[in-house]
């Protein structure tokens, strides 16, 4: 009986370090990605943008 004990926790042991192991995998590539995304250069936007133009669209929708 205490060989079935011992063996059933050895497994359940496996599948825990393999779930946490899987977890911190994927964290690690969450990480990864997030670092990629904030290097990267900001988007530059270069159009003229005016307080004018919301009026303007008001305007013509009446």
């Amino acid at each position: 009986m205490s060989t079935l004990l011992f063996i059933a926790i050895i497994i359940g042991g496996l599948i825990v370090v393999a779930l946490i192991g899987s977890g911190l995998f994927w964290f690690l590539i969450q990480i990864g990605v997030i670092v990629k995304k904030a290097v990267e250069p900001p988007a530059q936007d270069y159009g003229s943008y005016s307080l004018d133009q919301g009026r303007d669209v008001d305007e013509r929708e009446r």
